[in-house]
């Protein structure tokens, strides 16, 4: 299979990357665009959730004095640009089988913030560049791996508390380390007191409903997006009663099937590793606790399609992880299959593969219904625009 080769992959890669670039700059000086808005939130009216970032943004906005927008376009397309690189290096050495390939190519993955562009450049990319690093680390042994989390994840979690929600992949590579000892459980610990610490500021932390606007003018704005949701006396509140409002029962079955499609792969990968157990537990439970918490996201945010994007990408990287210790093997009960049904009946993968990674996309948020022919309207957007460009600077 053609896809079977890191060479395409690369240049896959490369077409994700521009694509991502095109369709975010297409939308970046749009007033009301959400991304932006999230990454701007601020301190400059006091302390608040998610604000740290944006305090950093507005630090290089003053001392700059270039336009705060273009500073905040900047910072993404840097962001992505080492996502994609660290992830495409995270991947050299592993041979590309089959059923790895499904994964890459699944509308969950890579092609996902093409297909939705209001998810490109969103603040989960920082915590997947985290996440890799972090995985390096543990691949190398290295005892530094206490130190970074020590650092890395309250900074992260000043920048994006969602993570609380996703920090659980942490601790189930953690339990895969190689010469695993019980003390290094009570470093795991230590190493995550900051963390800790930085969540109950946050938890804690008192509503800007009378002042945030100073937020925004502090960069010269109207607040919008994120920032109108950091105005309400209680934003969980605001959140939930927008749940309870707006939720649908066709909304839970569609994405409760999503949902069932992007983690069963590794479900049933994992449950064939029987004779690997963590404190006499097969891995597979490991795993399904880890996804527990998600669920538990959907209750309190309606990005859906969103959260699903973040714990599929992290259970493909920990899968990735995995098979570079050598706690997964290249053949396994589910690997064997697909191969045996790619040597059998090639023309069927090529057709389920197309089927399955060409033909739709998961939406965003909750009450919108399933995309269709992701990579064809990616390029097709970025020819609309280019067009307009032209004709618009052609008078």
């Amino acid at each position: 299979m053609f896809l079977l080769d890191h060479k395409t992959l690369k240049y896959y890669l490369l077409f994700i990357f521009f694509s991502s670039l095109y369709l975010f700059y297409a939308k970046f000086m749009y007033p009301t665009d959400w991304t932006i808005s999230e990454w701007l939130i601020n301190y400059e009216a006091g302390f608040i959730r998610r604000g740290f970032s944006g305090q950093l943004i507005f630090i290089f906005y003053e001392v700059l004095e270039i336009n705060i927008r273009v500073i905040t376009f900047s910072i993404i397309f840097s962001l992505l640009g080492v996502f994609y690189w660290i992830f495409y290096n995270f991947l050299s050495g592993i041979k590309l089988n089959i059923f790895l390939i499904f994964l890459i190519y699944s509308p969950f993955f890579l092609i996902y913030p093409v297909a939705e562009p209001e998810v490109i450049g969103r603040k989960e990319y920082l915590f997947f560049i985290i996440y890799i690093i972090y995985l390096n680390l543990l691949i190398n042994q290295s005892k530094k791996v206490f130190i970074y989390l020590f650092f890395s994840l309250p900074i992260m979690n000043l920048i994006w508390d969602g993570i609380i929600f996703y920090l659980f992949f942490f601790i189930l590579s953690f339990l895969f380390k190689k010469n695993f000892k019980i003390k290094d459980l009570y470093l795991l610990g230590f190493s995550l007191i900051p963390y800790l610490i930085s969540l109950y500021f946050v938890i804690s932390s008192s509503s800007l409903a009378n002042d945030f606007n100073i937020i925004c003018y502090s960069f010269g704005e109207s607040c919008w997006g994120a920032l109108s949701v950091m105005g309400e006396k209680n934003p969980l509140i605001y959140i939930l009663d927008y749940m309870k409002e707006n939720v649908r029962v066709q909304y839970i079955i569609r994405y409760s099937i999503l949902f069932l499609v992007a983690f069963m792969p590794f479900v049933l990968v994992f449950k064939c590793q029987n004779n690997f157990k963590i404190f006499n537990f097969s891995i597979v439970y490991f795993y399904i606790l880890v996804l527990l918490p998600i669920i538990l996201f959907h209750f309190i945010a309606n990005d859906w399609g969103r959260w699903i994007n973040i714990g599929y990408v992290l259970s493909l990287l920990n899968y990735l992880y995995l098979i570079k210790i050598n706690v997964i093997g290249e053949k396994n009960k589910v690997i064997i299959f697909f191969e045996e049904m790619y040597l059998n009946k090639p023309k069927m993968v090529y057709l389920i593969f197309f089927i399955y990674c060409m033909t739709w996309n998961m939406k965003a948020t909750m009450s919108n219904d399933l995309g269709s022919l992701p990579h064809y309207r990616a390029i097709s957007k970025i020819i609309k625009y280019l067009s307009n460009q032209i004709e618009f600077y052609s008078f």
